[in-house]
């Protein structure tokens, strides 16, 4: 198995109970492999707020999102603080999310059992 980016989260289709055609996806973790440490491997963990959401409880809690709210091309989620003058001129401040079409289809570059070549002698 090669390494994929620390950011990626996967997420994979399970079914909704009580239902054998009806999926959703739910969030999953990468093991954190490295070289050298004795430690077994850690599960990567998100560290924003969009897609932590119950990972904070105790004990933790999955995640699910609708299959139909991912389209093929994917989904961008973002959050930035938003600032404006209300009309009394008082400044506001918000954290806001942003949900965008992703740029198509995405791919981690996770491979398994891989052949390489080899250089020649």
């Amino acid at each position: 198995m090669n390494s994929v980016p620390e950011n990626w989260i996967p997420f994979v289709p399970v079914h909704v109970p009580g239902s054998n055609r009806e999926i959703q996806l739910q969030r999953a973790a990468m093991p954190r492999i490295l070289e050298g440490d004795p430690d077994p491997p850690a599960k990567v963990r998100p560290r924003t707020s969009l897609m932590r959401e119950g990972l904070d409880r105790t004990p933790a809690e999955p995640y699910f999102v609708h299959e139909e709210e991912v389209p093929r091309a994917g989904v961008r989620v973002a959050q930035a603080f938003q600032r404006t003058r209300w009309r009394d001129g008082r400044v506001v401040v918000w954290l806001g999310a942003h949900k965008s079409t992703g740029r198509g289809e995405g791919s981690s570059g996770l491979a398994f059992d891989r052949l390489v070549d080899s250089p020649s002698a």
